[in-house]
């Protein structure tokens, strides 16, 4: 029986398992949307890339039309769950008319 390797990513407290798609924060669960997840998800497996916007898009709306205004929400609402603004941490970097970043530390394991 062969073992399957499990993909977690630690950033400070917080943990993303992807393949119970779930963020801990100090073992908490972190309740979010499922796109907002799989933003998150996005931007992480990226880590230190900028990810262009219709790149975001089309990875989180396949084969649909919607407006660039839902990515922004998106991005808005991990924000705040990741608690920026709280504090002086700063996770996701806002690439002007070209995308987002995760800019946060983080370890793959």
């Amino acid at each position: 029986m062969s073992k399957q390797i499990r993909r977690l990513y630690v950033s400070g407290s917080f943990c993303l398992d992807p393949e119970q798609r779930l963020l801990s924060y100090e073992g908490q669960p972190v309740l979010m949307a499922p796109k907002v997840f799989k933003t998150l998800l996005l931007l992480v497996e990226q880590s230190g890339r900028i990810v262009e916007k219709d790149e975001m898009m089309n990875v989180l709306w396949p084969d649909r039309y919607v407006e660039e205004a839902n990515l922004t929400q998106n991005i808005f609402t991990l924000r705040k769950l990741l608690g920026e603004g709280q504090s002086r941490e700063q996770y996701i970097e806002t690439i002007p008319k070209r995308g987002y970043r995760f800019v946060a530390p983080s370890k793959r394991f």
